[in-house]
């Protein structure tokens, strides 16, 4: 399973109904802040995730024969367009959209007509590739580029970087913006002996790859590179200051794919905050998944420390369980649940809350303050805050690492959270303090050295 949009919104709706249920005893002053500063900042930051999530664009270029086709099979793990390994294959750009029923999740691929070919594909047009290429990337301003090139032919491609400068200074003249492309060399097992694989195994094959990634990036790209992989290097690299953002060499073959993982990582990390989601969730890439977890955990965090802002105290923290709430629901839906009451109430029920039978969201939501060691007390920025990220960062071990979660060591932890954000602010006090003490002390020697001065000049006189 994963995050279906549609019930997303059920879950927003109900989730806002649960606040109003909460918020009922609190004076009309009190609720309308809280409902501004906090829900609704916790309510957009899923919208944004989630409702507003679009599917990538993603745009293939390259020779015909380089292995463009195969390079969307294989990121797509299935098939979606036709290999030909003989002729030309693609007449003219092709728009896939590609649906992942099971992850509610849709790319945009557009597969672009082969460059430089010596024959034409069946059915092209009399425009030149080159020219449909440029127009297509001017008309479906991709999110990420990918130019596909075969390894062994890796020293013949002076023409291919000349074509893509010139369309890339185009799409920056009319659009404004630079496209991050990557450099895919396809058919990596190829090079040398094709049956030396994969390069794990074979160290003459692992230096072949090695010294064409070097070729490609100090002799014709020319630019500053960091490894993916500290330990193996031949898995690519991304750059700094380039159109192009990485080279990574991958065998597409359908029964057996290399570094391909590294590929998708790679393109979404490049990736607009928009298409991140539905790119990861239709992969299933649990640890990227986390990743956009741990981000959202940050900024509800940061949401509920603002709770300490609010002009008038509140004496119970549990009006802040809505948003806990939320939360621990998406973080499952990320995890690979379905977005619905009965996972909070999965992740409350490993905690050790006894949460019933056929118990409603609302009663699931009373459930949740029993995690919080400080229900009934004034709420400040520190105990929303370190109850909201100790909340999350429990249901994201729990839901992306198996890890059992019990109510006293959610609330020990909250309880260290809570220290340590009295300790940070202490330390900004104590600093503040010192900064003043040290200005005055400055300003006070400042006066003396004057004094001191005029003293000696009057001793001259």
């Amino acid at each position: 399973m994963a995050i279906d949009k549609e019930k997303a919104k059920d879950l927003l709706e109900s989730i806002d109904e649960i606040f109003d249920l909460f918020a009922k005893g609190l004076n009309e002053e009190t609720k309308n802040f809280l409902k501004k500063a906090v829900m609704g900042p916790a309510i957009e930051e899923i919208r944004k995730l989630v409702e507003d999530a679009r599917p990538p664009v993603l745009l293939v270029m390259g020779r015909s024969g380089h292995g463009k086709s195969s390079i969307i099979n294989a990121l797509a793990g299935k098939h979606v367009a036709t290999v030909n390994d003989v002729k030309p294959e693609t007449p003219e750009t092709i728009p896939y959209l590609v649906t992942f029923e099971e992850s509610f999740s849709t790319w945009q691929i557009i597969d672009t007509r082969g460059i430089f070919e010596t024959t034409k594909p069946t059915d092209s047009s009399k425009e030149d590739a080159v020219s449909v290429l440029k127009n297509s990337i001017l008309k479906y301003s991709p999110d990420v580029i990918m130019h596909v090139v075969s390894t062994p032919s890796t020293r013949n491609l002076s023409n291919d970087f000349d074509v893509y400068n010139e369309i890339m200074a185009e799409v920056k003249k009319e659009h404004s913006v630079s496209i991050p492309t990557i450099l895919v060399l396809n058919k990596a097992d190829t090079i040398g002996n094709p049956r030396e694989w994969p390069p794990e195994e074979n160290a003459k094959k692992a230096g072949l790859l090695l010294d064409v990634i070097n070729y490609m990036t100090k002799d014709v790209l020319n630019v500053e590179r960091t490894p993916l992989n500290n330990n193996f290097h031949y898995r690519g690299f991304t750059f700094n200051d380039s159109n192009y953002v990485g080279i990574i060499p991958v065998c597409s073959l359908e029964d057996d794919l290399w570094n391909i993982e590294s590929l998708s990582d790679l393109i979404g990390n490049n990736l607009s905050e928009e298409a991140k989601f539905d790119f990861f969730q239709a992969l299933k890439r649990k640890e990227q998944l986390r990743k956009v977890s741990s981000s959202l955990i940050k900024r509800f965090t940061g949401i509920a420390s603002g709770i300490g802002s609010t002009p008038i105290p509140i004496a119970d923290i549990a009006i802040l369980t809505p948003l806990q709430l939320l939360l621990i629901t998406i973080i499952g839906g990320l995890s690979g649940r379905e977005i619905s009451k009965e996972t909070a109430h999965e992740y409350l029920a490993a905690a050790g809350v006894n949460v019933g039978a056929a118990i409603g969201i609302r009663e699931g939501a009373r459930q949740l303050s029993k995690l919080i060691p400080v229900g009934g007390l004034v709420i400040s920025g520190s105990i929303a805050g370190a109850a909201t990220y100790s909340i999350g960062k429990s249901a994201e071990a729990y839901f992306f690492y198996n890890k059992k979660v019990k109510v006293k060591d959610i609330k020990k932890e909250i309880k260290k959270e809570m220290k340590d954000k009295d300790l940070d602010t202490e330390k900004n006090e104590v600093g503040k303090e010192d900064k003043e003490v040290k200005w005055k002390l400055f300003k006070f020697n400042k006066k003396d050295n004057k004094e001191a001065k005029k003293n000696k000049d009057d001793n001259k006189l």
